[in-house]
């Protein structure tokens, strides 16, 4: 292969250890990785297939409202979730797509490192990760902001079904 011509990527398939050993890797020597985010926990804030960014961090620097990555220690799964309460060097994190269950005290050893930036479509998400995060996160440990967001889902959606070419058409006659 030419020196000139760009090493070609690939897609490679890790269970959550191997994620974590290659997170923990670029985190302890300083670096920032970034990843697509899987699943739905975490939405609206962070869909599937976002771009997440995960930097070192550092215990005292960590807030209520933060996006940490760590490994859940009662199955071993890597997670993307809300500090929603801190108390020393634990935390209770959960999903914001979450309606009840945390995911129980992480200790600080369990963190791989917080979500210090979202993309998507290669556009930046602020909202959750820097504007917002605090009441998003006290909605979500009171378990209302399932709640809130899909109600506002609704008035969404209902303002634009107002607005659709359909409900013109309806007006009309």
């Amino acid at each position: 292969m030419s020196p000139n011509l760009p090493v070609p990527i690939s897609e490679l398939l890790v269970d959550s250890e191997e994620l974590a050993d290659l997170i923990r890797a670029a985190i302890d020597e300083g670096h920032a990785i970034s990843l697509f985010a899987p699943g739905s926990s975490m939405k609206p804030f962070i869909r599937s297939g976002d771009k997440i960014f995960i930097s070192p961090v550092d215990k005292k620097s960590i807030r209520i409202g933060d996006i940490l990555v760590f490994m859940r220690p009662s199955d071993g799964r890597v997670l993307v979730h809300r500090a929603v309460k801190i108390v020393g060097d634990r935390f209770l994190c959960k999903g914001d797509n979450v309606a009840v269950q945390n995911d129980g005290w992480i200790l600080f050893g369990d963190l791989l490192g917080r979500v210090d930036r979202v993309e998507r479509a290669g556009k930046p998400v602020l909202l959750g990760v820097r504007f917002g995060k605090r009441s998003i996160a006290l909605f979500s440990r009171k378990n209302k902001l399932v709640p809130v967001i899909n109600t506002l889902r609704k008035i969404k959606w209902g303002f634009i079904g107002l607005f659709s070419s359909r409900g013109k058409r309806n007006s009309d006659t």
